[in-house]
């Protein structure tokens, strides 16, 4: 029984300490009432004037009741009936200094009633239908100075005018704390103004580095989040437009609507749900319409759409939005899961905000707190999960890039390049009198040595001579993959002939290294044929012919492994033709001479012999006497009779 009693001793005690003002902070100064608080629902503007309320109380039939304000009380405002809230401050020794705070920001209006010192009631007004420059006190939420007096204390009503129930219980603060709120309120203001725009440059400059548009509409969406939040906070009301009331009210409504549409549609993008779901971004891309729709009626018409209805819509876009990200996270796309994860905590403080506005949640200051810092939270978790995306899909792009440009197998670059780079290269030396070089190399016998290895130790080999050629190659040079058995290497100027002959050696060494380290001495069998711009000038087509025809003629010749394609090779000066004319008849009539003299046997008629030739008879030792006379020899009479029709070689060939 004496617990019982205790009980209800304690409930009754913390009934009458709920009727007090609610404390900013737990440790927050506060001030004894001479009355607590009370309140009454009447009819909408039935009372102007707290006149009638003192009358009533002073008859004997007292027509309103008062009822314990208690913190869990929600005032039943409405479009119907408005609520009075009194109360008293006692007398004090001097006078006090305080401030009657309502923390609710969309409120329609508070009236705040006190006695002038000529006992006429002054009224001060604040809220949405009132603009903030004519407020008393500029805030962002109403709030109204009220002072103590040192002989009687004084009672103030104040008269809630709103759609929806308020939840939350006004606040007396001292000055010291009035201030500190606002310096509170200013570091929120702080991170958001900070954090969102460094995210908005951020996106802006990522959209200006990789041209792919999710990163703009992140952008904006950022954008837009950050003027709702301000306008949520009041900060735009307070700042931006405060002789508009209309404006203020408007903008609560074209803010989040245009965020949730541009968010909707940033979804939509990111979440490439048009390739992999196109019923679910024709969902999205409605869904973003008709917010624009909604922007649009509110601009003209505000009290068109309820309250009910414009947060139902919020909460059902929002809803939409997140279950899209799921379902597509879910059936094919998982990375849509790490968006999710940062849409999250935007959507949860989207929903807070609409549970405060149905008045379910009170305490704005920490909501808004918490919605800055989730909605922080969730866009720098987003910016990384598109960084590291549009990071994954450019190292893809530079993957199939790299393989269109350069060989899979050795590394070096494909004909492709090398034919656009040659012409360049050649018109690069001659313009700066640089000069450059081409050397050509050949595998030779490509076909049975390498082609018939399997594919392991082929790819090791092709692998190993690029690295060779890569390797003894400078930067400013291109190494090109002209064919599966030819290879290029594109010199840039200046070059000399000395600095080539280098180049192949440190090739051909390199090689023989290889080689023999593979115990494959004959792996690395290469033909390089060398053609310098100071020796031999042409066009492209020139400058490949020459080199190819001199890997020809290596092939089938001599077998030096390094030669040089110069004028005399190739097309002659017009100045050296007679010259050269008169060298070939000199070496054709000397062929003939031997032919056709008679102490020749016939196995002088051989190749080798033919193709050596001598410079007289007089070094020509005589047959023995056995032998027979070269008239009596077999094919005699034709070899002295006709000479040696040979076709004299011209062009490039001779």
């Amino acid at each position: 029984m004496r617990i019982f009693w205790l009980l209800v001793c304690w409930a009754l005690a913390g009934a009458a300490s709920a009727q007090e003002f609610a404390r900013l902070y737990t440790d927050s100064a506060t001030l004894k009432l001479a009355q607590p608080l009370e309140w009454v629902a009447v009819p909408k503007d039935s009372i102007a004037s707290p006149d009638a309320f003192v009358n009533a109380a002073q008859s004997p039939s007292r027509v309103w009741t008062f009822r314990p304000y208690l913190r869990s009380d929600a005032l039943p405002t409405s479009t119907t009936q408005e609520v009075w809230v009194r109360f008293s401050l006692p007398a004090t020794a001097q006078p006090q200094t305080w401030f009657v705070r309502v923390p609710r920001l969309t409120i329609s209006r508070v009236d705040f009633f006190y006695k002038s010192e000529s006992q006429v009631w002054v009224k001060q007004s604040a809220g949405d239908t009132i603009a903030r420059a004519d407020w008393n006190l500029r805030t962002r939420s109403p709030s109204f100075e009220v002072q103590t007096r040192t002989d009687t204390a004084q009672t103030y009503y104040m008269r809630f005018v709103n759609g929806f129930a308020v939840t939350e219980t006004p606040l007396l603060i001292a000055p010291i704390e009035y201030v500190d709120g606002a310096s509170r309120v200013g570091i929120v203001l702080g991170l958001l103004w900070g954090l969102f725009s460094f995210v908005a440059i951020v996106s802006v400059a990522a959209y200006a580095l990789l041209r792919n548009t999710v990163f703009l509409w992140f952008a904006g969406f950022v954008v837009s989040m950050l003027l709702t939040q301000l306008v949520l906070m009041g900060y735009g009301s307070w700042r931006l437009w405060p002789h508009s009331a209309y404006l203020s009210q408007v903008m609560n409504w074209v803010s989040p609507a245009l965020s949730l549409a541009i968010g909707t549609w940033f979804i939509a993008k990111a979440s490439y749900a048009r390739d992999s779901h196109p019923w679910i971004y024709r969902l999205l891309a409605l869904t973003a319409g008709s917010g624009l729709v909604l922007m649009c009626i509110a601009l003209a018409r505000l009290d068109f759409v309820t309250g009910i209805v414009r947060n139902a819509w919020v909460a059902a876009i929002t809803l939409v939005a997140l279950g899209s990200l799921a379902w597509t996270a879910f059936r094919s796309q998982a990375g849509n899961g790490l968006l999710l994860l940062g849409m999250g905590p935007i959507g949860f403080a989207v929903l807070a905000r609409l549970a405060y506005n149905f008045g379910w949640v009170s305490h704005v200051e920490f909501a808004q707190a918490s919605g800055v810092f989730l909605f922080s939270i969730g866009l720098l978790w987003i910016l990384m999960v598109l960084m590291w995306r549009s990071r994954a899909g450019l190292v893809a792009v530079e993957r199939s890039a790299a393989l269109e440009t350069f060989d899979a197998a050795t590394g070096l670059v494909h004909s492709r390049i090398g034919q656009l780079r040659l012409p360049l290269m050649i018109k690069r030396g001659a313009r700066f009198e640089l000069g450059c070089g081409v050397v050509m190399l050949q595998w030779v016998d490509f076909e049975n040595t390498v082609m018939k290895l399997s594919s392991e130790p082929r790819g090791a080999a092709l692998a190993r001579l690029g690295l060779i050629l890569r390797r003894v190659s400078r930067d400013i040079d291109t190494v090109v993959r002209h064919s599966d058995k030819e290879f290029l290497i594109l010199v840039e100027g200046p070059v000399s002939r000395e600095s080539l002959t280098a180049l192949c050696s440190k090739i051909l060494s390199e090689c023989m290294r290889s080689s023999d380290k593979a115990g494959e001495g004959n792996l690395f069998n290469l033909h390089v044929a060398v053609w310098q711009s100071a020796s031999a000038s042409g066009n492209t087509g020139e400058v490949m012919e020459m080199l190819q025809t001199r890997l020809n003629q290596m092939a089938h010749g001599t077998q030096r492994r390094v030669q040089f394609v110069d004028a005399i090779e190739s097309a002659p000066h017009p100045d050296n033709e007679q010259a050269i004319a008169a060298r070939r008849d000199d070496v054709l009539s000397k062929i003939n001479a031997i032919e056709a003299a008679p102490i020749i046997p016939t196995i002088a008629l051989a190749p080798r012999a033919v193709a050596k030739p001598v410079s007289g008879n007089s070094g020509v030792s005589q047959p023995p006497v056995s032998h027979p006379p070269a008239s009596q020899a077999p094919g005699a009479q034709s070899a002295s009779s006709q000479p040696l029709k040979t076709k004299p070689p011209t062009g490039k060939g001779w």
